[in-house]
């Protein structure tokens, strides 16, 4: 490998999957300096495809499963079946019974809780099998929405909560945002309206999003200011709408009646229709119908139908079957990118002091009694 170029090198690595990289550090030195570097980790997250891996949760979070798109034939009209891989077991040791239920996730990382317990968080790295357990917040209030995100300007993941609180006899739907670099909660400006019930935010390009009633709410991360994104015009009369992030494109699913849904993309600020999946292609509730990647140079998206799959080519607006073997009765699932930032005790963040210099924090990982990985 000496006959690389160094730079080449770095290139190279870059586009390898975590799980892979992991093993490569143990080659030599020299290749675990290169992967162990900061600059190479925040550089390896933010390249990373958003379709690197399909994880699949049961219906209590504590079993996890993963799926790579390689196993998929895109070209292939016929039924497809293929089988899944295990990940390790999640489960609360100090809350029997209750699971860690992913409910956002930015870059690899996995923000973990339980609904009946929502002032429990923290940050999950898959990959790396470490933990950040998030600070408590005073949270006599009432939970609606959650997000985790990157802030490349401050190099600097941010945890989101969305509280509905009385101010001055009035609903106001406060936000706060915890730092992994400083370890603390904030309070921002006020979310501009409300939204279903422990929406989770979407992460893309250095924001957040949340569908609400009549438009789609932002956040920049950097700033830290709110904005309203239209919906498509003429959308009828949908029965529900959700915002995701796939393939690096924000998507807006429309929800109809008989398990009709219309997929909308956001193009140079405006909503392009990319797809339309309708009834024929059997049957199954309402809200398990949606997509969970899109394939742009394929042409291609995949979608949640109840608990089965299908792949739909948007050009022949034609759609196969895919069977998961190995899969719970009952699972949510998402593509989800590998990501090599260490979450343990030995990562160790800068963190300005009152007085302007720097001094090294631990970063606070998750107390043992809070989660526990097999």
């Amino acid at each position: 490998m000496s006959d690389i170029p160094s730079e080449l090198f770095r290139k190279i690595l870059l586009r390898v999957p975590a799980d892979s990289l992991l093993r490569f550090s143990t080659v030599c030195k020299a290749w675990r300096a290169i992967i162990g570097d900061a600059s190479f980790i925040r550089s390896h997250a933010t390249n990373q495809s958003s379709s690197t891996t399909l994880v699949i949760a049961n219906s209590t979070g504590t079993r996890l499963f993963s799926l790579s798109p390689d196993s998929l034939d895109y070209n292939n009209d016929a039924h497809q079946v293929i089988d899944v891989m295990p990940l390790r077991t999640l489960y609360r040791t100090c809350v029997p019974r209750l699971p860690a239920l992913p409910v956002a996730s930015c870059n690899g990382l996995m923000l973990l809780s339980h609904y009946d317990v929502d002032k429990i968080w923290a940050v999950f790295n898959p990959v790396m099998q470490d933990f950040h357990e998030v600070s408590e917040f005073d949270h006599d209030s009432r939970l609606i929405g959650t997000g985790l995100g990157y802030c490349s300007a401050s190099d600097d993941y941010k945890v989101v909560r969305i509280d509905e609180i009385l101010r001055h006899g009035k609903i106001v739907y406060r936000t706060c945002i915890y730092s992994l670099r400083s370890g603390f909660w904030k309070v921002i400006n006020d979310c501009p309206s409300d939204f279903p019930w422990l929406s989770p935010g979407v992460y893309l390009n250095g924001a957040l999003y949340w569908r609400s009633w009549d438009f789609v709410i932002a956040l920049d991360l950097k700033t830290e200011n709110y904005d309203k994104l239209p919906l498509p015009p003429d959308l009828g009369k949908p029965f529900e709408t959700r915002v995701d992030a796939l393939g690096g494109c924000l998507i807006l699913s429309c929800y109809y009646m008989m398990n009709r849904i219309d997929g909308w993309m956001m193009k140079d600020c405006e909503w392009v229709k990319l797809f339309t999946f309708g009834e024929g292609y059997g049957s199954g509730t309402r809200w398990n119908l949606r997509p969970v990647a899109y394939f742009k140079s394929k042409g291609q998206v995949f979608l949640l139908h109840d608990s089965g799959f299908f792949m739909l080519d948007i050009e022949r607006n034609l759609a196969k079957n895919v069977t998961i073997d190995g899969l719970p009765e009952f699972f949510s699932c998402q593509f989800f990118p590998g990501s090599i930032l260490p979450l343990d005790e030995s990562y160790a963040v800068e963190v300005k002091s009152s007085a302007g210099t720097k001094r090294k924090r631990k970063k606070k990982t998750a107390n043992k009694s809070f989660l526990r990985v097999l």
